[in-house]
């Protein structure tokens, strides 16, 4: 199989699928056109080949036996040739039922057909001149005085009718053209259910909240499209129930926790209050983290033009006064679209991250294409290739990470993630080959007219 094909498009493979079946038609029909319109002018060529012999045997019938050879030598075409019927012929002849009949009709009764055909020959002249074709029309005749005689008529060879081949490549040409528009146009009619179908997937997927399915259209499109809708009311339902499980366990594990800090306070060994006091501090970080995580699947704000040039030199300013090493690279505007608190809290993570175990942030920003690029460098020792995806699943640490100075909770990439995927963003994790980890986050720029 060829490389590429078949296309990966379901739109191209449907165009040429349309295409091919019509040109395949069309040819066909062509051929067969072409085909009958040969047999019945053959049939009409016999029909009058056979009349054209009836009238000159007719003639022939009226004469005497005799004088009927010497009548056709001195005719001055010499189209026409009669041999008695006793002499053999040099080249057996093949033989013709249709036309046999044909004659058989045209001569009528009286005088006998007893074999009769049409042929192509070369006749070649006497002075090795080139060779034509000659059309030769031949007969057994017995008249009805019982002579038999063997009759030939030669004719010009006229070949079949064929196609002008230029004229006839200009019009196949402009047909396939025009067949092709039309198979591109029904193509996109019928793929246009399916791109709508892949684009509220889509927009769900960003935003749960996203309005309905248009069902309209026909029978089976507007099926296809309540069955979609039936699907996406049973995913939000899912999601919020799972979303307000996972606050309200979060939220009742607050009290608890308030008044175990509170007890502590009690405890007179002053080193074991201060480890359970850490343990519980943990835990109330965990806490807090794991609401943060049920709030990040909420995207019910709606999202809104956000300057992310200003937004990222404010936290790495922010960052420098309070003694860090951060630097912002970019340009100073850098519009998208989406929730100012939830970009906030997914870069202030970031940088948090680069700064914790890398010692310094490095912030970039560029354009990406149809996106804006945002880049954050530290200069630590990275993460093993194999844990890249990982470390932004909920509760994945690091081994080297569980320490009480530099360990969390395992769920500030998650939150991150959820965030970002919540208003078309991607965050991916890349190691440096001078040292270090990069994280990457794409936001579809805001466009003029205020979309992404």
């Amino acid at each position: 199989m060829m490389p590429g094909f078949p296309p990966r498009s379901l739109a191209v493979r449907l165009f040429l699928l349309l295409l091919g079946g019509v040109l395949a038609a069309v040819s066909t029909t062509t051929a067969l056109a072409i085909h009958e319109r040969e047999r019945i002018v053959q049939s009409f060529r016999d029909q009058a080949t056979a009349d054209r012999v009836a009238d000159f045997l007719h003639l022939l019938v009226a004469l005497p036996p005799g004088e009927r050879f010497a009548t056709v030598r001195a005719l001055p075409s010499g189209l026409w040739r009669i041999d008695p019927g006793d002499r053999p012929h040099a080249e057996p002849q093949p033989f013709s039922p249709a036309f046999t009949l044909a004659l058989e009709e045209a001569v009528g009764t009286g005088i006998q057909i007893e074999d009769a055909w049409r042929v192509i020959r070369q006749d070649c002249e006497d002075d090795g001149g080139p060779c034509l074709p000659k059309r030769v029309i031949g007969a057994w005749v017995r008249f009805p005085d019982g002579q038999r005689v063997h009759v030939e008529g030669i004719r010009d060879y006229s070949p079949p009718y064929l196609p002008q081949g230029a004229q006839f490549a200009i019009n196949l040409s402009l047909l396939a053209g025009f067949l092709a528009v039309m198979a591109w146009f029904a193509g996109r009619l019928v793929l246009e259910p399916l791109l709508s179908l892949s684009q509220a997937a889509e927009a769900f997927g960003r935003d749960p909240d996203h309005p309905p399915m248009d069902e309209s259209g026909p029978s089976e499109v507007r099926q296809a499209a309540h069955t979609f809708n039936q699907m996406r009311e049973r995913l939000r339902a899912h999601i919020q129930e799972r979303t307000h499980i996972l606050a309200a366990i979060t939220h009742d594990l607050k009290t608890p926790l308030t008044r175990m800090r509170l007890r502590l306070e009690q405890c007179e060994d002053e080193p074991l209050r201060t480890r359970l006091v850490e343990d519980v501090e943990a835990m109330r970080t965990l806490v807090a983290e794991g609401l943060e995580l049920a709030r990040s699947l909420d995207t019910g704000q709606a999202p809104q033009a956000v300057d992310l040039a200003a937004l990222l030199g404010s936290l790495c300013e922010d960052a420098q006064d309070a003694g860090d090493d951060t630097r912002y690279l970019g340009p100073e505007t850098a519009l998208v679209a989406g929730r100012p608190e939830a970009l906030r809290r997914v870069f202030l993570n970031l940088i948090d991250n680069a700064l914790k175990y890398g010692g310094v942030a490095s912030v970039g920003l560029e354009r990406a294409g149809a996106d804006w690029l945002v880049r954050i460098k530290d200069a630590g020792s990275g993460i093993p290739e194999r844990h890249l995806a990982e470390v932004m699943q909920p509760f994945f640490r690091l081994e080297t990470s569980r320490s009480r100075e530099t360990g969390g909770t395992g769920l500030g990439l998650s939150i991150a993630a959820n965030l970002l995927a919540a208003q078309s963003g991607i965050l991916t994790l890349h190691n440096r080959p001078e040292g270090g980890l990069e994280a990457r986050v794409r936001l579809p720029a805001l466009k003029g007219n205020g979309k992404p």
